[in-house]
C-alpha cells in the first residue's frame, strides 16, 4: 500500500513538473532574443535551440553590432559572451544599463562565458547581467534560464492586455 501511495505521488509530481515546464517554455513563443558571441558556431547552435521554441532570434558578433540591433529591434532578452573582440560583454551590459537609466526600460541579460572563476560570476552580476552560465553549457539550462527571465515580461504583457480590455 505504501509503495502504491509513493508511486502515485511520484507520478503526480512528474506530471506537475512536465506541465510547469511546458507552460514555462510557452512563454518563449514569439520572444525576441539577441545572442552576442564572436564564435559563429555558438551563435548558430544557440539560435537553433531557441528557434525550436518559436523564439525570434537575432545575432551579433560584436558590441557595436549588438547595440545597433538593440536600438532597431528592441529584443526582450539578451544572451552575451563576455570575451568579445574590441569591447567586451561587460562594456555592452554597462552601456545598456546606462541607456536604460536615462531612457527607461529593462533588458534581462544572461552572461554566457568560458570564464569559470567565482570572481567572474560576481563581476558579471555587478556589471548588470541577471544570470551567468559558463561554457560549455547545457542547452536545457540555458532555455530554462531565459524562460525564467521572461516571466516578468509575460506578466506585464498580460496585465496590460487585461487592463485594456
Amino acid at each position: 500500500m505504501f509503495n502504491n501511495f509513493c508511486d502515485s505521488h511520484q507520478e503526480k509530481d512528474r506530471e506537475f513538473l512536465n506541465q510547469t515546464l511546458q507552460s514555462k517554455f510557452r512563454l518563449l513563443d514569439g520572444l525576441r532574443l539577441l545572442i552576442v558571441d564572436d564564435n559563429i558556431d555558438t551563435l548558430k547552435l544557440i539560435a537553433v535551440i531557441f528557434e525550436d521554441y518559436q523564439v525570434r532570434v537575432r545575432t551579433a558578433v560584436s558590441v557595436d553590432e549588438a547595440v545597433e540591433v538593440i536600438q532597431e529591434w528592441k529584443p526582450d532578452v539578451l544572451i552575451s559572451d563576455i570575451c568579445l573582440p574590441g569591447k567586451d560583454g561587460y562594456s555592452l551590459i554597462r552601456s545598456i544599463r546606462s541607456f536604460e537609466a536615462e531612457e527607461g526600460g529593462f533588458l534581462p541579460a544572461v552572461a554566457l562565458t568560458g570564464y569559470l572563476f567565482p570572481e567572474d560570476y560576481i563581476q558579471a552580476l555587478n556589471a548588470g547581467f541577471q544570470k551567468y552560465i559558463s561554457k560549455p553549457f547545457d542547452p536545457d539550462e540555458l532555455v530554462a534560464v531565459v524562460a525564467e527571465l521572461t516571466i516578468p515580461i509575460f506578466l506585464s504583457i498580460n496585465t496590460v492586455t487585461k487592463n485594456a480590455a
